[in-house]
């Protein structure tokens, strides 16, 4: 059933990114280029499935939501690619961006996606005002210096040593994202304060089992499954789960954390209205790529 959903919701995703971004000019294409690309959505699909727990907003301000948090991904993939971060040469099955045009355009391009993601948000006539607000506050702290970025500070700075907390890392680095991405369908809303707080903390532990089976993914499946390279951590030499706990206590740890959020779930829901976010939490570390 993940894999349908999460198909269907791509399809209004993209449909709505291609709206936004007509091929007028070259940073045009390249965010497109980069925006459009086969990817699982993942994300956009979290949006989706929490956002059936809200009555109140439309399918219309989810779509909204969804194309902004894929945009604002989209943006930090095509930064961490380039070669002052990763260096990584291959992302969601094709070139990375700096390597399909040229570095500078691909910095460009990244500024303009988060600028579009914040941009669609406030544009939108589905979203209420209060919306807007909480949700701009909120990705914006998921994706600012206190976050995502903040993150992948640390990342680069445990390439020498001199940075060793790889849960922090991945909490902000990658959960931060993932963790607005399950919330902010109830932002700016009184009514949603209670059930906020139980997706919030299911939003903060699946974005960590999200990536630790990224780590565990990296050392155990190859590069043409992954869309990207399988040797990014091992040539960047990276602190991941793996290399710090080994392979199977990192599975282990990965999926005592998806199921404690699917107890979680289970327990603060009715079961038919969380069916999607249980199914999403299950896949994303039962996912083969």
């Amino acid at each position: 059933m993940s894999l349908s959903f999460l198909s269907e919701c791509k399809e209004k995703v993209f449909n709505r990114i291609d709206s936004l971004l007509p091929d007028t000019n070259k940073i045009a294409s390249s965010m497109r280029y980069s925006a459009l690309a086969d990817s699982k959505c993942i994300r956009a699909g979290l949006i989706f499935a929490s956002g059936n727990l809200n009555k109140e907003i439309t399918n219309s301000a989810l779509i909204d939501m969804a194309a902004s948090i894929e945009l604002m991904h989209t943006y930090s993939l095509i930064h961490d690619d380039l070669p002052s971060m990763d260096n990584d040469e291959m992302r969601r099955g094709q070139a990375s961006n700096h390597i399909k045009f040229n570095e500078a355009t691909a910095i460009l391009t990244g500024d303009a996606l988060q600028a579009l993601a914040y941009e669609n948000i406030v544009s939108s006539p589905e979203i209420t005002q209060s919306q807007k607000i909480s949700s701009i506050k909120a990705l914006s702290n998921a994706c600012g210096h206190e976050g995502m970025i903040l993150g992948q500070q640390f990342d680069l700075d445990a390439e020498n040593n001199s940075y060793n907390d790889i849960k922090k890392i991945h909490e902000l680095k990658t959960g931060r994202l993932i963790r607005v991405a399950i919330t902010m369908p109830h932002l700016g809303n009184e009514n949603q304060k209670n059930q906020l707080i139980v997706l919030d903390e299911v939003g903060r532990d699946l974005g960590l089992a999200f990536q630790i089976i990224d780590d565990v993914l990296e050392v155990s499946s190859d590069s043409s499954t992954l869309g990207k390279s399988n040797q990014s951590d091992l040539m960047n030499e990276k602190l991941t789960y793996v290399s710090a706990f080994g392979k199977q206590a990192s599975i282990d740890q990965a999926h005592a954390l998806s199921n404690a959020c699917i107890s979680k779930l289970e327990s603060s829901f009715h079961k038919n209205e969380v069916a999607e976010l249980l199914e999403l939490a299950r896949f994303m570390v039962e996912r083969k790529s």
